[in-house]
C-alpha cells in the first residue's frame, strides 16, 4: 500500500500538500518544515487559496505595525520592541501559504532601521536640551552690567569675564563668528524630522541671537536670512506634516466606520461562517492608526459589541461543524466498511462491471461526505486507500478485461516516460520545454493505474521531467538564444500577417493565416515577457482581416437576402403558369421568368435545396402540361382543342397509339410473308412429301391469317377514331 504522507496533491515554493490532506510549510531559515493545517483533499484549491489570502493579511498586518512603531518606539522602546518579536512568533506559527522567508526578513530590517532612527532622533533631543538648561541657568546667575571698555595692555579680564563666556562667548568671539554659528546650527537641525525638537531648538536660535553680542559694524544680515528661510522652510513642511497628520486620522476614521459597517452586515446578515472575514477586519481594526481625537472611544465599545456577538454565535457553529465532523466520519466508516467487503463477498464469477460501478458509487459518496475530525483524518484516508487497493489488485488479477485496459494505459504511461526521458538528449531546449508541458497534460488523460503501479510510473516520469527542469535551467542561457531566435521567426510572421491582413481575396487569404497560424504553432515558445505582446500583434491581424471578411460576407449576406426575395416572386409567378388555361402558352410566359431565376443570383445556403425544389417542380408541372397538349393537338388539332375533353383526347390517342403499333406489325408481317413465298421457288417438284416445304407453307398461312386478323383489327380501330372524332364535331 502506497504512503499518503509521501504523496503530494498540491505543491508551490512555499507548501505542499498530502494525499492525506496535510498542510505543510516548507524550510525556511526562520522554522523548519512544518504540518500547519489538515484539510479536506477534494477541497485543496479552495483552502490554499484561503491560506494565501491569510499571507496577504499578514503582510498588511505587517505593514500597519511598520507604519505605527516610530511613535511608540520614541515613547516605550521596550514594549515595541515586545510586540515586534510578539508579532513575528505569531506570523512564525500561523496557518497561511506564502513567502514567509521574505516577509520575516524584510520585516526585521525595516523593523531594525526605525529603531535606529528613533534611538538617534532621541538621543540627540535630551543633550540639546541639557545645553539650553546649562545655558538658561548661567544666564541667570551672570548680574546685568553696564558695558565696560575692556581694559588695554593691563593682561586682566573684566571682573565678569567669565559670566560673559559662560552667556555665550561674547567676549572672546567674533560677532560675524557667533551669528555665522548660529546660521550653521539652524542649517543643521533644519535637516531633522523630529518637529517639537526642531521647534524648540529654533526657538534657541532666536534667543540666542538676540542676546548676541553687538554687531561692531559687521554685516549679519546674510546669516538672519539664512535662518529666517530655514525657519520658514520647517514650519512649511511642519504645517504640511500635520495637515497630512490631519488627513491620515480621517482617512483611518473612514476606514474604521468602513470596517464597522462590514462587521454589522456580518452579523445583522447571521453569516455565522465567516471566520476569515472577521478575522481580517479584527487586524486590519487594530492597526488603523491614529484616529481624530475621541472617535476610537466612540466606535471601539459597537464594535466590541458586534465581535462579541459573533464570537458567540461562531462558538455555536463550531460546536454544530463539530458534531457534523463527527456525523461525516460515522458516515465514512459505513462506506468504508462496504468497500472493505468487496474483498470478501466475491463469487466464482463476479460481475466485474457491475461491481466497478458499485464500488465507484461508494467512492463518490465518501468523498462527497465533507470533513472528519482532523485526528481522525488520516486514518480514515489510510482506510481507503488500502481497500482501492485491495479492490483493483483482485480485479487485476481475475478480470482478463480489466487486466488488458491496465496494460493498454501501462504501455501509455511507459511511452510518455520514454518522451520525458528523450527529452535530455534534445538540442532544442525551448521547443522541448514546450513539450514537457504537452507531456503532463498528456499524462493526466491516460487512465489510473492501481495504486502502487501509478506511484511506480509518476516517480519514474516526473524525475525524468524534474531532470529535463534542472537541464533547463543549467543552460539557461542556450534556452534563452533559443527563444529569442523564436522570437525573430515569429515576429517574421507578424510582418506576413500584417501585410495578409488587408487582402479582400477571402477563401485565399483565410487559407493563408490558417497556414500562418501552423507556422506559429510549430516555432517553438518565446520569451515569457514577449510571448504576451507578440501574440496579441499576430492575433490583432487575424482579427482584423477576420472583422473585414465578416463585414464583407455580411453585405454579401444582405445581397443574398434580397435575392431570395427576388427568385420567390418568380416562383410565385411560375406558380400561377401550372393551372394557365393554355398549356403550350404556359411554357412561353415561363421561359423568360426561368431566366429571371437563374440571374437572381445567389441565396442564402439554408434555402437553397428548397427554392430549388419548388422551381423544378413547377417547370415540371408546366413542361407536362405542354407535352400533353402537344399530344392532343397532334390528336385532334388546335382548331379542335377546345371541343375535346382529357378523357376524349386520351382515349383518342390510346386508339391512334394502338393502330400505329398494328401498322408496324402488319409491315413486318408484309415483308416476312414475301420473304417467304420467295423461298418457295427454291424447292424442286418432287413426288414424295417434304417436311420442310409443309414447314414453309405452313408458316406462310398462319402469317397470312395472323395478317389478316391484323389488318381488320386496324380498320375498326381507324373507324372508331373516325367515329369519336365525328361525335365531338
Amino acid at each position: 500500500m502506497s504512503n499518503p504522507e509521501k504523496e503530494t496533491i498540491f505543491e508551490n515554493d512555499f507548501a505542499y500538500i498530502t494525499s492525506g490532506g496535510d498542510v505543510h510549510l516548507k524550510k525556511t531559515s526562520f522554522f523548519d518544515d512544518r504540518k500547519i493545517a489538515t484539510i479536506d483533499p477534494e477541497k485543496v484549491e479552495e483552502q490554499v487559496s484561503e491560506m494565501e489570502n491569510a499571507f496577504e493579511d499578514l503582510t498588511g498586518k505587517v505593514g500597519s505595525f511598520l507604519d505605527d512603531v516610530e511613535e511608540e518606539l520614541s515613547e516605550q522602546p521596550e514594549k515595541a520592541k515586545a510586540s515586534f518579536e510578539s508579532l513575528l512568533e505569531e506570523i512564525s506559527n500561523s496557518s497561511a501559504i506564502g513567502d514567509f522567508e521574505k516577509l520575516l526578513s524584510d520585516a526585521r530590517s525595516k523593523f531594525d532601521e526605525t529603531v535606529e532612527r528613533a534611538e538617534n532622533a532621541v538621543s540627540a533631543g535630551p543633550e540639546k536640551e541639557a545645553e539650553a538648561e546649562n545655558e538658561e541657568s548661567d544666564k541667570e546667575m551672570v548680574p546685568v552690567a553696564e558695558s565696560e571698555p575692556a581694559e588695554k595692555d593691563s593682561g586682566k579680564k573684566p571682573e565678569n569675564a567669565e559670566s560673559e563666556e559662560s552667556a555665550g562667548e561674547v567676549t572672546d568671539e567674533a560677532p560675524e563668528d557667533y551669528y555665522r554659528k548660529l546660521a550653521e546650527k539652524a542649517e543643521e537641525i533644519s535637516q531633522v524630522d523630529d518637529w517639537a525638537y526642531v521647534s524648540m531648538e529654533f526657538d534657541m536660535i532666536e534667543n540666542q541671537w538676540q542676546e548676541g553680542p553687538d554687531t561692531e559694524d559687521a554685516d549679519i544680515s546674510k546669516f538672519r536670512a539664512t535662518i529666517d528661510e530655514l525657519r520658514e522652510s520647517f514650519e512649511e513642511k511642519k504645517r504640511a506634516h500635520y495637515e497630512e497628520q490631519k488627513k491620515l486620522r480621517l482617512a483611518n476614521l473612514e476606514k474604521k466606520k468602513d470596517l464597522l459597517r462590514q462587521l454589522s452586515e456580518i452579523v445583522d446578515n447571521k453569516e455565522w461562517t465567516k471566520t476569515r472575514e472577521v478575522g481580517k477586519i479584527r487586524g486590519r481594526w487594530e492597526h488603523l492608526k491614529p484616529l481624530p481625537s475621541g472617535e476610537a472611544e466612540k466606535l471601539q465599545p459597537r464594535f466590541d459589541t458586534l465581535l462579541a456577538t459573533f464570537d458567540e454565535h461562531k462558538v455555536d457553529r463550531l460546536v454544530k461543524q463539530k458534531q457534523q465532523e463527527e456525523d461525516n466520519l460515522t458516515g465514512k466508516l459505513v462506506i468504508l466498511e462496504k468497500m472493505e467487503g468487496f474483498a470478501v463477498e466475491l463469487d466464482e464469477k463476479p460481475d466485474w462491471k457491475e461491481l466497478d460501478k458499485k464500488f465507484n458509487d461508494l467512492t463518490r459518496q465518501f468523498r462527497k461526505i465533507g470533513r472528519v475530525p482532523s485526528d481522525k483524518n488520516q486514518d480514515v484516508w489510510d482506510r481507503y486507500h488500502t481497500a482501492q487497493d485491495t479492490f483493483h489488485s483482485l480485479r487485476f488479477k481475475h478480470d482478463s478485461a480489466y487486466r488488458n485496459e491496465i496494460e493498454k494505459f501501462l504501455s501509455k504511461k511507459k511511452k510518455l516516460i520514454d518522451e520525458a526521458e528523450a527529452l535530455l538528449d534534445s538540442d532544442d531546449l525551448a521547443e522541448a520545454a514546450r513539450k514537457v508541458n504537452k507531456l503532463h497534460r498528456r499524462w493526466k488523460k491516460v487512465g489510473n493505474l492501481p495504486q502502487k503501479d501509478e506511484n511506480e510510473m509518476w516517480d519514474r516520469f516526473k524525475a525524468a521531467t524534474d531532470a529535463f527542469n534542472q537541464k533547463k535551467t543549467d543552460n539557461a542561457d542556450l534556452l534563452k538564444e533559443q527563444e529569442e531566435e523564436n522570437y525573430r521567426e515569429k515576429l517574421k510572421l507578424i510582418d506576413e500577417a500584417d501585410t495578409l491582413k488587408e487582402s479582400e481575396e477571402w477563401d485565399t487569404a483565410h487559407k493563408k493565416f490558417q497556414k500562418l497560424m501552423d507556422r506559429w504553432k510549430e516555432i517553438g515558445p518565446v520569451p515569457k515577457r514577449k510571448s504576451g505582446k507578440i501574440w496579441k500583434k499576430f492575433k490583432g491581424a487575424m482579427d482584423y482581416f477576420y472583422d473585414r471578411r465578416r463585414d464583407h460576407f455580411k453585405e454579401v449576406k444582405e445581397e443574398r437576402k434580397d435575392n431570395l426575395k427576388e427568385k420567390e416572386q418568380v416562383l410565385a409567378s411560375l406558380s400561377e403558369l401550372k393551372t394557365h388555361d393554355d398549356p403550350i402558352e404556359a411554357v412561353e410566359l415561363a421561359k423568360p421568368l426561368q431566366e429571371e431565376f437563374k440571374k437572381a443570383g445567389y441565396v442564402p445556403i439554408k434555402h437553397k435545396n428548397r427554392l430549388w425544389k419548388e422551381y423544378r417542380e413547377c417547370c415540371d408541372v408546366i413542361y407536362d402540361r405542354f407535352r400533353a397538349a402537344k399530344a392532343a393537338v397532334d390528336v385532334v388539332g388546335r382548331k379542335n382543342l377546345d371541343q375535346f375533353s382529357a378523357d376524349d383526347i386520351a382515349g383518342i390517342r390510346d386508339k391512334q397509339n394502338e393502330a400505329n403499333k398494328l401498322r408496324k406489325q402488319i409491315s413486318k408481317l408484309n415483308g416476312e410473308l414475301i420473304q417467304m413465298k420467295e423461298s418457295l421457288s427454291y424447292f424442286k417438284p418432287s413426288g414424295s412429301g417434304s417436311s420442310l416445304l409443309d414447314d414453309v407453307k405452313k408458316r406462310i398461312e398462319n402469317a397470312e391469317k395472323d395478317l389478316s386478323e391484323k389488318e381488320t383489327r386496324l380498320a375498326e380501330l381507324e373507324t372508331e377514331i373516325d367515329k369519336l372524332k365525328n361525335e365531338v364535331e
